[in-house]
Parts: C-alpha cells; structure tokens; sequence
C-alpha cells in the first residue's frame, strides 16, 4: 500500500507567519498554484482514493486533484485538521510571546501534554490521527491501494517522526513547504519513506 501526504497549499495567514489552526481560511493565489502543481504531479498515478481535512484550504489543494483523478474517491474528515491553537490562532508567534508568555512557556515545555489556551494537546492530535490511520490501513492494505490525504504541517510532521523516524522527538526535524509531498509505503509491518516516481503508473503500484 501507498501513502502520499500533502500539505496544503498557502493561505494569507501563512504567507504573514500567523497560526491557522482550525480556522477555515482559503487559499492565496500561491497556495491555488501549488495546488495545480500537486495535481500535475500525481495525475499520472494509480490514487483510487484521496482523504481531505475538512477544513477549507485542504480541500481546495484537492480540487485541482481530483478533476484529474476522475475516478478517485474523496472523503473529507475533521480527523486531518491540524493542531487546535485555540486562543492563539489567527496571532503571530511573536504576537504570542508577547501576551502570553507564560502560557507559551508552558506549552512548549510539553506540547503532547499542555494545550495552547482553548487549544488541543499533540497527544490529542496524535489520538485522532492514530484512529484514521488505522482504519486506512485496515481498509486498504489488502489491495495494495494508492491513497492520498491532504492535509497540514502537523499531521505529516506527526506520520514522519512517529511512523518514518521512529522518533517523536523528529518531530519538528522535516521541513515541509506548502504543496510537499510525503510518499510511504507499508510493507506489512512498518512505514517507509520512497520515492514518488514519475515512471509509476497504473499496474505499477505497490
């Protein structure tokens, strides 16, 4: 089975350095040609199903996708939204430290367990990510399925250290540009990064 994650295209709030959370902002126009750049980069692979957060820049980076991939399936779920940053989002890391050092202090001290203010935990995070990747695995490995998910910076930063690197401490060792791509493969028992070949195409998958 495959797995290609990717990161939503930019919005306006990332363009400025601001924490998006689970605020539903669209794309910018660089986050929209990212987004045509995904889908000219995959439409020649054998993806019969692409998982979407919910949330709407997500689901825009999907859109140029699936017109190419007509016979994909699409299925959008809120178990792909990044970090909850509660209070925090739509400010500046700067504009945090500023207001809430304290709290900042805190949660960087031990993110998987202190939210942000009205936030959520990586260990919550971590939770509902488990959960989908689960029944992703249980739904597709047996076909040696080609499967997308669209999603955010935390989400892949989560799979990398934790299913790639084996290392949670990884977590913030990948640099993930608007509109990357992740390509894993299971092999039965674990994950393992590869390379997402241009010559792969259908009948090739694994």
């Amino acid at each position: 089975m495959r797995l290609i994650w990717i990161r939503h295209g930019e919005t306006e709030l990332n363009r400025e350095g601001r924490y998006c959370g689970h605020l539903d902002v669209p794309l910018n126009e660089n986050g929209r040609r990212q987004a045509a750049s995904v889908a000219e980069r995959l439409a020649a692979h054998p993806i019969r199903h692409v998982y979407v957060s919910d949330l709407l820049r997500s689901r825009q980076t999907a859109e140029p996708l699936l017109t190419r991939l007509a016979e994909a399936r699409v299925e959008p779920t809120p178990l792909l939204r990044e970090l909850s940053f509660g209070d925090w989002e739509g400010w500046t890391y700067e504009e945090i430290r500023a207001r809430f050092p304290t709290a900042l202090h805190r949660w960087l001290s031990d993110p998987v367990r202190v939210p942000p203010p009205a936030g959520e935990t990586l260990g919550q995070m971590e939770e509902r990510l488990g959960r989908w990747l689960e029944e992703v695995l249980h739904r597709h490995r047996e076909g040696g399925e080609w499967v997308a998910a669209v999603s955010h910076g935390g989400p892949i930063r989560w799979f990398f250290s934790r299913h790639i690197k084996g290392d949670p401490d990884a977590f913030w060792e990948r640099r993930l540009p608007h509109g990357v791509l992740l390509s894993a493969e299971w092999n039965g028992t674990t994950w393992r990064e590869v390379p997402l070949r241009a010559e792969e195409r259908e009948g090739g998958n694994s």
